[in-house]
């Protein structure tokens, strides 16, 4: 998922569902684990408006890392 491609309001809901500025994914020294679930939502809400921050809490890293980056970036942070 390129960020670029996010409307202001999903970079907004990110935001403030992981309490962390968008600047912040790349700083290692960041939690990683909201702010993943909060990008996991934003972006299934897309295809799935029902989808619940709640749900993609439950997700694991390998399946919100798969709806953020697709299934081909994932097979790459794997290596």
């Amino acid at each position: 998922m390129d960020i670029k491609q996010l409307t202001l309001g999903e970079v907004t809901k990110l935001e403030e569902l992981s309490g962390l500025s968008i600047n912040s994914m790349a700083d290692d020294d960041k939690p990683k684990g909201k702010f993943m679930a909060a990008f996991a939502y934003v972006i299934h809400r897309r295809v799935d408006p029902k989808f619940t921050f709640e749900q993609a809490n439950k997700l694991t890293m390998s399946e919100a890392q798969a709806l953020v980056f697709g299934d081909t970036e994932t097979e790459e942070l794997k290596n």
